[in-house]
């Protein structure tokens, strides 16, 4: 016990004092050495507003009808004029009816392809068993399920109509079978009470997405829009209950007309190009500028229009956004490393071996803390040039070509 608190006394300030030592040593060579460096790498650089408006699509609202309604058609799916979107029955009973007499008739079907004379016999009748066991398996492993009830109905023809070929058995079996299915397709086709059906009144995309704006907002609105009248927009009560059970984007194009600051107006061109982040979407949207209204209390219209990428402005409605007038591309540095040469030549300095070395750039684009710059040689036989991956000079001491930096 004695003796450690002897090694205790003694160890405890040569500790301290090492420490102390180490941090004195630390700040003097930071003072001797006034030089950092920081690695030069590609980036993008926005210039971007703050924008704020509505999405208005060519909208057709679909009636809903009376009764337990089904729908035909898968969200966002492409419909033709005068196709079925719905069927309504006029209770679940009914519904299990429509689907009992439904399975009967592919049943049905399946057996009269087996049992008919002409059905294919031999090669073909393997060449197209094999087709449809292909487009299931590859439907199995892409995980693509549009055509496979169609190779499933094919398959099972198939089978049945080898089976009924090979097997006496199984072709008795299969007459009886088939006069059975048409006895009850018969009976059931007897008792039907008519089920209405909802179709298409012009082509589109099937959207059930309904915000109470279908009716209500149109896209001649959006032409000549200022200022206020976007504003009166907001004060639109939509509709809580039309009645509706979807409807209908009648054509790719849509437009999002938006109010932006001023200062923007003459960063805009009719026909250019622009890339929108709407703040409810992950992925930004490109659309082209439509028109550009006079700067009003301090405010822009922009009408910005586009002919694609409909499926995911489906759900934009009242929409904040950025809209980026420039992407620029190029090598990221630090505000402070930037200096200008005695020819006033804008540049950076690089650490090449103990050694600083100039870098003429030309800047692209900036933000709070840094510049976007690109090499700016003089001609094609200057060597200096800015790459990615250099190592950038920061410096409190003055910089010159060739000073010695570590």
């Amino acid at each position: 016990m004695k003796t450690t608190s002897i090694l205790s006394k003694i160890v405890i300030p040569i500790l301290i004092v090492a420490i102390l030592v180490y941090l004195g040593l630390s700040a003097w060579l930071g003072i001797r050495n006034p030089y950092s460096f920081v690695t030069a790498y590609t980036d993008t650089m926005e210039t971007s507003a703050v924008g704020q408006g509505w999405v208005v699509r060519h909208e057709v609202p679909i009636n809903g009808g009376n009764g337990l309604v089904k729908l035909k058609r898968e969200q966002e799916e492409k419909v033709g004029k005068g196709q079925v979107i719905a069927e309504v029955y006029q209770d679940e009973q009914y519904e299990e009816h429509q689907e009992e007499l439904r399975q009967t008739q592919t049943d049905l079907t399946a057996l009269q392809y087996a049992t008919y004379e002409l059905s294919p016999t031999g090669a073909v009748l393997e060449s197209q068993m094999l087709s449809s066991m292909t487009a299931l398996q590859t439907a199995a492993s892409t995980g693509n399920f549009a055509g496979m009830s169609d190779a499933t109905e094919t398959y099972k023809k198939t089978v049945l109509r080898r089976e009924y070929l090979v097997s006496e058995e199984a072709a008795q079996a299969m007459d009886a079978a088939g006069w059975a299915l048409n006895q009850k397709y018969n009976e059931l086709q007897a008792v039907q009470t008519g089920a209405t059906t909802i179709v298409a009144e012009a082509a589109g995309v099937f959207s059930t997405h309904l915000d109470g704006y279908e009716t209500l907002l149109s896209t001649s609105m959006l032409e000549a829009q200022s200022p206020a009248g976007l504003e009166r927009l907001s004060q639109i009560e939509p509709l809580a209950d039309g009645g509706y059970m979807g409807k209908l984007i009648t054509s790719p194009e849509w437009f999002y007309c938006a109010s932006l600051d001023g200062q923007y107006a003459n960063r805009f061109t009719v026909g250019k190009k622009v890339t929108i982040h709407f703040n409810a979407l992950s992925n930004p949207l490109t659309m082209k500028v439509r028109s550009v209204s006079e700067v009003q209390d301090g405010q822009v219209i922009i009408l910005f229009r586009s002919n694609q990428d409909v499926e995911q402005a489906d759900q934009l409605r009242r929409e904040a956004s950025r809209v980026v007038f420039t992407s620029d591309e190029g090598i990221r540095v630090p505000k402070e490393a930037l200096r200008v040469d005695e020819d006033g030549q804008a540049g950076v300095y690089v650490a090449s071996g103990h050694n600083a070395r100039f870098r003429p750039v030309n800047i692209l684009a900036e933000d709070d803390v840094s510049y976007l710059v690109e090499a700016a040689p003089l001609d094609s036989t200057d060597l200096r040039i800015l790459r990615a991956g250099d190592e950038i000079v920061l410096a409190s001491d003055t910089l010159y070509d060739g000073k010695v930096v570590r």
